[in-house]
């Protein structure tokens, strides 16, 4: 038994080293930040100065030498980011997870961010190809250098990372770009018309309220402004009718789960806040820049911050791990944000198969022949996959991804399929001068579709809708449109000078968030479906209440919760409460004043009344099944006082609106019941293998969750919905960054949700979290001398040999 006892002792030792020395193993994943190195290419030492939260200063000569550095950078603290992002692209991720993820590779085989992203490196000019290689460089300098263990995703999984290359910087944009894409809205409606007909399906087309704001007013141009009145049109009544028409025996294609997943940890979801206030309004006189992107709330976070420098370049800001510039942040003397422009970008277009075959559809011009080319796609632990993705003359067929689809055949035409030179741009604005110098290249920045607002230390600040907008010859795009009468192909993108913009306008400001660009006088088809204009509303009041402005007033009006949307319902939902019997929620939402407080009763009960209100109206046509019924109209079958969509048919008693909605208000309270908002409403950040719970105990993947405070509507952006409570906020700002152009160094600064390492036991993968939630920034300074200041570490770069 002794014998036994000492074995068994000897074994837990033994496995305890083990453990002990595999997680001392793991642990060598995480760089050294004053360790140097040396780097073949490197014409001139490179200094990389790092913060207490780990923000690199890079300092260099040229800037083939910064990019070099800025690959090596992203490499330490962002490796395993950057090789899912271009798995992603290139749909290559059952190589790496397995049989379940073919499906997923399958679909973004066929939506072909890879290749777009090959087709943008066909046309880069010199200079750019030779940047990028820079980068790759410094990326591949890190793999090959590294003495400890790679990340811990690489480990689990047991594979080394290939090489970076050009290319696969460039897909990074695709990847964006296709998520802001436009391409789910026609689809859904066009299945809500099968499943309800077209009368109710009426009600779903997407219309933005006369009442609300829009971004660009009076003072807005755009080439041919003089004759828009004359041009003006509504949505076109060719498309309202065809929304009734149901495109007989269309299977619609939907994206594999996993894919929605992996492609929303590169989103920029539909809400983003940016505006600018020129000099009249502000204490120093010169402008002030504040913008936060929503996207996908993830661990580690999309963007990493840095300050960069080297040959023309001076900047601080957000870039994207795989693109070693500022995407979005400021120069010494310009300022620039984005905030996704909801452009109609992708139509889809239903081909006709020739009868006797299959290898040909039918043109304008005749028939022609499918393009098919043949993807392999290789699968961890199992035989590959050949996948064969057809193409016609309008793009690749995306119902061959579904394998209910039969013989319908239905082929996305997308604008980021088109080659376009975005990282020209993106070098242009990092070195930026003046505002005349950043709208001198962003005419360049084709994709994805953007509202740019900027602004220069001179006082000049504006307004111009970036991206590619098609034309086409009629309709709007919406719905699926038959591909072989050329009547609803695109026939050119609109010019540069045809964009809604504005400069130095009278009242002082512009503001953007995601709300539309310009009224009924404009004279093209933008998009269809803009964010409710809440936001917008609420933004103005603030900057309009204000006078005397600082950083600190416009990061303090990032973090508001008032929600103008609540408000204007708030009557209804007392109502509701009224009709239900229930006097003491009537009494506590008529005192609510719409703040989405973390510690507010009434906030819990709002939400949940509207949202159970939504469910018992849309889903009840729908027969329980929820397919396509947004808040937007519920809010307008609310405005109306009524709708045929109110007409219970699983409980024919409850017939009116008003019925309803009081049984709507009794679901919310029952589930409401003694707890606040902050406990039924609660924001997490997933890691990608977070899933796995033992990985996430072992390693700290996932963050959160915890309370918070804001909604849908609000400023301070905070997503909710679902069927299971507490409701998991997954959207919200995935970066904030105010700037005084008064005074770049000293005022605003920039946050991001969790930190700058994607390394999950580093003390840098969630140090910016309680920022982030309390609303503070983090100064970047561009002056050397500040930034020797903050560091507190330094690592040297040396010239080396091939």
């Amino acid at each position: 038994m002794k014998k036994l006892v000492y074995a068994l002792l000897g074994l837990l030792a033994l496995a305890a080293v083990a453990l002990g020395g595999g997680w001392m193993y793991l642990r060598s994943a995480t760089p050294d930040p004053d360790a140097g190195a040396t780097i073949a290419g490197l014409e001139d030492p490179v200094d990389v100065l790092r913060d207490s939260l780990g923000v690199p200063h890079v300092w260099a000569k040229s800037e083939k030498d910064l990019f070099r550095a800025m690959g090596y950078v992203h490499a330490q603290d962002r490796l395993w980011q950057m090789e899912l992002f271009r798995r992603v692209a290139d749909g290559r991720m059952a190589e790496v997870l397995g049989a379940d993820l073919v499906s997923t590779d399958r679909f973004l085989r066929t939506v072909g961010m890879g290749r777009a992203a090959a087709e943008n490196e066909r046309i880069l000019d010199e200079e750019s190809r030779e940047l990028l290689e820079a980068y790759a460089d410094g990326v591949n300098a890190w793999i090959a250098g590294h003495r400890g263990a790679l990340p811990p995703e690489f480990v689990v999984l047991r594979f080394r990372p290939e090489p970076w290359t050009v290319r696969n910087s460039l897909a990074i944009s695709k990847i964006m770009a296709w998520d802001l894409a436009d391409w789910e809205l026609g689809l859904v409606l066009q299945a809500a018309v099968d499943a309800v007909g077209p009368e109710l399906a009426r009600e779903l087309y997407p219309a933005y309220p006369e009442w609300g704001v829009r971004i660009v007013g009076a003072d807005a141009r755009w080439k041919g402004k003089e004759d828009a009145p004359r041009m003006a049109r509504s949505a076109p009544a060719g498309d309202t009718a065809r929304v009734l028409r149901p495109v007989a025996g269309l299977v619609l294609p939907e994206m594999p789960p996993h894919a929605k997943t992996l492609l929303e940890g590169v989103s920029i979801a539909r809400a983003s806040n940016s505006w600018v206030i020129g000099g009249s309004r502000t204490r120093s006189g010169k402008p002030i820049l504040a913008n936060d992107m929503h996207l996908a709330l993830r661990a580690p976070s999309l963007w990493y911050l840095a300050g960069i420098h080297g040959g023309g370049i001076d900047a601080a800001g957000m870039t994207l791990p795989g693109v070693p510039v500022v995407v979005a942040g400021h120069t010494p003397r310009v300022a620039w944000g984005f905030t996704n422009a909801m452009v109609d970008d992708v139509d889809f277009f239903v081909e006709q198969v020739h009868p006797s075959d299959s290898a040909l559809y039918r043109t304008p011009q005749g028939w022609e022949r499918f393009q098919v080319r043949e993807e392999t796609i290789q699968v961890k632990g199992a035989a590959p996959v050949v996948q064969r993705v057809r193409v016609t003359r309008h793009g690749p067929v995306l119902s061959d991804v579904e394998e209910r689809a039969g013989e319908r055949v239905l082929a996305m035409r997308w604008t980021a399929h088109d080659p376009s030179p975005e990282f020209r741009a993106l070098i242009g604005m990092n070195r930026a001068r003046s505002a005349d110098e950043f709208l001198g290249v962003l005419h360049e920045f084709r994709n994805p579709h953007q509202n740019v607002v900027f602004a220069d230390a001179d006082g000049a600040f504006g307004y111009w809708m970036g991206g590619r907008v098609p034309v086409r010859r009629t309709g709007d795009g919406i719905l699926p449109a038959p591909g072989w009468t050329g009547e609803h192909d695109w026939i050119r993108y609109l010019e540069w000078e045809e964009h809604p913009h504005v400069l130095n306008p009278a009242e002082g400001f512009v503001v953007t968030a995601n709300n539309r660009q310009t009224g009924a006088d404009y004279p093209h088809h933008i998009g269809s479906e803009w964010a409710e204009p809440y936001r917008a509303q609420r933004i103005r009041e603030l900057v309009e209440r204000g006078t005397g402005l600082t950083a600190a007033d416009v990061a303090e009006q990032q973090m508001d919760v008032v929600d103008a949307h609540a408000q204007r319902y708030l009557p209804h939902a007392v109502r509701a409460a009224e009709a239900a019997g229930d006097t003491a929620a009537a009494r506590e939402l008529r005192a609510w004043n719409g703040e989405a407080r973390e510690d507010s009763r009434a906030a819990a009960l709002f939400y949940l009344w509207h949202d159970a209100l939504r469910r018992r109206v849309g889903e009840d046509e729908f027969r329980g099944k929820p397919v396509y019924f947004p808040r937007r109209v519920l809010n307008a079958i609310l405005d109306a006082g009524g709708s045929p969509w109110v007409d219970d048919v699983t409980t024919p008693q409850v017939e009116t609106l008003d019925e309803v909605s009081a049984e709507a208000m009794r679901d919310a309270v029952r589930e409401v019941g003694t707890k606040v908002w902050g406990d039924l409403h609660v924001t997490r950040f997933d890691h990608p293998l977070g899933v796995v719970r033992a990985l996430d105990r072992a390693l700290g993947l996932n963050i959160g969750p915890f309370p918070n405070r804001g909604s849908a509507y609000t400023v301070n952006v905070a997503g909710y919905g679902g069927r299971r409570l507490p409701y998991v906020n997954g959207h919200g700002p995935s970066q904030r960054h105010v700037v005084d152009l008064g005074d770049m160094d000293g005022a605003g600064g920039f946050v991001i949700p969790t930190g700058q390492s994607g390394i999950p036991f580093s003390r840098h993968y969630r140090d910016q979290t309680q920022l982030w939630r309390e609303g503070r920034l983090w100064p970047i300074p561009l002056d050397r001398s500040k930034a020797e200041a903050r560091a507190v570490s330094r690592m040297r770069l040396e010239p080396g040999g091939r």
